[in-house]
């Protein structure tokens, strides 16, 4: 809800690009978040902190819970996430 853009964080894109850009194409974007956290009962936060939230779990996964391809080699696969926020 705050992060609709997360997969672009992985991309090298900033933060406050994706949010420009995201903005633009959906002026209604923070007006909406706003009532469907209202909704759920849920604080907001800032985009960073929610960025910086996300990769802190997505860290936590690497490397016991990192997925393996089933083939002979059983690698594993690319993090999602970087380790810090672009």
């Amino acid at each position: 809800m705050v992060l609709p853009f997360w997969r672009d964080l992985a991309k090298g894109f900033a933060i406050s690009e994706l949010g420009s850009d995201l903005r633009a194409d959906h002026p209604d974007f923070d007006a909406e978040r706003d009532r469907l956290l209202h909704a759920l009962g849920l604080a907001s936060i800032s985009e960073e902190e929610a960025a910086a939230r996300l990769l802190a779990v997505a860290a936590r996964t690497a490397p016991d819970y990192v997925p393996r391809v089933p083939d002979d080699d059983h690698l594993p696969y690319e993090l999602l996430l970087p380790s810090s926020p672009a």
